[in-house]
């Protein structure tokens, strides 16, 4: 679930960013990467987007309502002193 929300929370510090972008501040291999990004596609959190020869992610309503939900700001306990984050 760590890693879901810690996507979702890159992806709204941003308008749209590729997968490689998205694996570097969230810390997530190539091979997960794909998994949670499909997850989270299926279940309309995030959007694919293709824009030119780039696949972009974007967070829908869906996934900002969750960010509202799970307090997703820089100041959330759930994730100081984890390392799961690389945005700053």
């Amino acid at each position: 679930m760590e890693m879901y929300l810690a996507i979702i929370r890159v992806l709204d510090h941003g308008d749209s960013i590729t997968k490689k972008q998205i694996m570097r501040k969230a810390g997530l291999n190539f091979n997960l990467s794909k998994e949670f990004l499909n997850f989270l596609v299926q279940l309309d959190i995030i959007k694919e987007k293709n824009v030119g020869p780039k696949t972009v992610y974007v967070l829908t309503d869906k996934g900002q309502r969750l960010y509202t939900y799970f307090g997703l700001d820089d100041d959330n306990p759930i994730f100081r002193g984890t390392g799961i984050f690389r945005i700053d």
